[in-house]
């Protein structure tokens, strides 16, 4: 992953976009009571982190530019819509925070949505704490979701799907960089391309010198096209026991 520049200001990062709406009152009331009782910005940024894990991940019908307050009233989202509310809820307590955007092969959405041999773009979290940036996208599936998903991928002997890689992490303690849908030890996992940071995912896609993403985002297209039969699918997984049966996204 690249690193930030030399003249990269911590504090150019908690600004306001039309999508981190931070003016908005719901916003800005749950970000206060999600930290009323932290001392520190670590740990801000955890009880954030786990309040947006909690979530229920899954798709947020409508085109992908949805608003931090749009995420929190919809109650649910995936790794672009949950980023972009992870980011707005920590400028709203004044943690400096960004979203990096990477090309990741699609595997570890097998069993939510068909992608086959394709890539998708991924948004990771960073947080500006203790004079660094540090990288997490764990908030992205719930912990039930993740644990059914562990069970699935052990009984098929497999590595990566259901929205996980089994030896991701599922936890972040704010003092180190962890991923959830892939793992720096599988090669076949890791982030083909490193895009760079930006405020939000609309930030992002304006920017000219994305029109490489084309792959990506036509997978990104079908992903939020797809959003009842995505979230049916990922519900089943969460709450069914046993085997699943196949069924197409």
């Amino acid at each position: 992953m690249s690193l930030p520049s030399q003249n990269d200001h911590p504090q150019d990062w908690l600004v306001p976009t039309r999508l981190l709406d931070l003016d908005d009152p719901k916003l800005r009331i749950q970000a206060l009571r999600i930290t009323q009782l932290a001392n520190t910005e670590i740990q801000k940024a955890i009880l954030i982190h786990d309040f947006v894990k909690a979530m229920p991940f899954g798709c947020v019908a409508g085109f992908d530019h949805v608003t931090a307050a749009g995420v929190l009233k919809a109650g649910r989202g995936d790794c672009h819509t949950k980023g972009t509310l992870f980011v707005a809820l920590l400028r709203s307590v004044g943690v400096p925070a960004r979203l990096r955007f990477v090309t990741l092969p699609s595997a570890f959405l097998r069993g939510i949505i068909d992608v086959p041999n394709g890539t998708i773009t991924h948004a990771i979290g960073e947080v500006y704490l203790d004079g660094r940036w540090l990288q997490t996208d764990t908030y992205v599936t719930d912990s039930l979701l993740e644990t059914r998903a562990v069970e699935l991928l052990a009984s098929q002997d497999g590595h990566v799907g259901y929205g996980i890689h089994v030896r991701g992490s599922h936890f972040w303690d704010g003092q180190h960089s962890v991923y959830a849908q892939y793992h720096l030890s599988d090669a076949t996992s890791l982030p083909v391309h490193d895009w760079g940071v930006a405020h939000d995912p609309e930030h992002f896609y304006r920017d000219a010198e994305h029109e490489d993403l084309q792959r990506g985002w036509l997978t990104r297209v079908k992903w939020l096209l797809a959003a009842a039969l995505v979230n049916r699918r990922v519900e089943q997984i969460r709450t069914q026991s046993g085997p699943l049966s196949r069924q197409p996204a």
